[in-house]
């Protein structure tokens, strides 16, 4: 270019410095396009996000005058168009005792410059019927000035569950004082109830020494009575006591005084079962106490032609007071001959066996057995369910009482007219 005619340079270099510039001006609009191509694509997106998202969208203005909305918040609300929403203030669709939360609102993200504010609040649909929703707005510029997009997340079914579990939680809190209640009662009634049995136990120790007295005191005066009218029969002449009016006078008054005697052994005997919870316990061997039993009523086997069969467990031993599980053994065993059944010989088979830690003996007859009413008698005091049998009627409610006291029991399983088993549970 140096070989040329200065003019003709000076041309060619306007020239290119004219070219370079269009060339930049044609790469700034150029560029101008892109970032227009690229801002109505981001527009494109906004929209289809706005439009179809499943949450509601809304722009407001600081006034809370929508500007915009989306088809979900107008089905949330049960609308027909957007053009219900566009132009209406916020608080025309609010819950009359909701507006304030939309005034705070306002004031956060307007006033206070907030960038964001979340918050649950109550709309009304269409229809009259709340609707519960989380909103959250964020402010955003714009050529007007700033907006709020505000998402509206539909929360009813959230907002009923929680007003169940409070529901729930205030019923839990009734019942609980109801219970306080109810336990301050049961605590004044085991007081009275501690009381009661205090007074009961006095009570019972009061009655323990009467029948102990009256057992023990009235023995001598009655063995002197029967002593004396035993003298005088004696001294009777024999035409004397054969008299019409005094052998019935003189028998009556012998069986009056062996009725005497029976009672106060009643009285000992129920006296002495209030003791047995009381009686220090030792190891007790079934097979001795079974030997003297069966020595005790040898009399009746022989008269009777009737068999005792004894198998006792290993060692068989129990914790118990001997004297009183020689009383229950007893008892069982001498109840079962006198209560034979008059076309058989009686045979009773004892046998003894172990059960979750606890020593049980089973006393099986086959004597004449009970009816299923005269089983729900059997256990009651002075209770007879056979009279040609001499007794009180006091044996097996004693042994019940023996055991219950000591924490054994007894169980009893019968047939009319084939036997009964007694089954003892002796405590571990």
């Amino acid at each position: 270019m140096s070989d040329l005619p200065p003019a003709t340079r000076h041309t060619l270099e306007a020239e290119n410095t004219t070219l370079r510039a269009e060339v930049a001006r044609l790469q700034a609009h150029e560029s101008q396009l892109v970032h227009v191509e690229r801002y109505q694509q981001s527009q494109v997106r906004f929209h289809t996000i706005f439009e179809h998202s499943p949450l509601g969208h809304k722009i407001i203005d600081a006034d809370l005058i929508i500007r915009q909305a989306n088809t979900t918040i107008v089905g949330m609300l049960g609308l027909a168009s957007p053009l219900e929403l566009l132009g209406h203030r916020i608080m025309e669709f609010a819950h009359p005792d909701y507006v304030a939360d939309w005034t705070r609102l306002q004031q956060q993200l307007w006033a206070h410059r907030l960038p964001w504010f979340a918050l649950d609040t109550c709309l009304l649909r269409a229809d009259g019927q709340p609707l519960w929703c989380r909103v959250t707005s964020v402010l955003f510029p714009d050529e007007g000035g700033e907006l709020g997009y505000t998402t509206l997340e539909d929360i009813s079914v959230r907002h009923e569950l929680e007003a169940q579990v409070q529901d729930v939680a205030q019923q839990l809190q009734r019942a609980n004082e109801d219970l306080d209640v109810l336990i301050e009662e049961l605590r004044v009634t085991n007081e009275e109830l501690l009381e009661a049995n205090s007074q009961l136990g006095h009570a019972n120790s009061e009655l323990d020494t009467f029948f102990y007295a009256a057992s023990h005191d009235l023995r001598l005066p009655i063995s002197n009575l029967q002593g004396l009218v035993e003298v005088l029969v004696e001294q009777l002449p024999p035409e004397a006591r054969r008299a019409e009016q005094v052998e019935p006078v003189l028998r009556m008054m012998q069986e009056s005084m062996t009725r005497f005697r029976h009672t106060l052994d009643r009285l000992a005997d129920f006296n002495s079962s209030r003791l047995a919870a009381d009686a220090p316990r030792e190891v007790v061997e079934l097979a001795a106490v079974l030997e003297e039993v069966r020595r005790e009523v040898a009399p009746l086997l022989l008269a009777a032609d009737g068999q005792l069969l004894v198998e006792l467990a290993g060692s068989a031993r129990i914790s118990f007071a001997t004297k009183y599980a020689h009383s229950v053994v007893l008892n069982l065993v001498s109840n079962a001959l006198k209560y034979r059944h008059p076309d058989r010989a009686p045979v009773v088979q004892v046998r003894s066996y172990y059960e979750l830690g606890q020593v049980v003996l089973r006393i099986q007859d086959n004597g004449l057995g009970l009816s299923e009413v005269q089983q729900q008698q059997l256990f009651r005091p002075f209770k007879r369910l056979h009279s040609h049998v001499e007794g009180t009627g006091m044996g097996l409610y004693l042994v019940k009482k023996i055991l219950d006291n000591a924490g054994g029991k007894i169980r009893l399983e019968s047939e009319l007219d084939r036997g009964s088993t007694f089954i003892v549970f002796f405590p571990a």
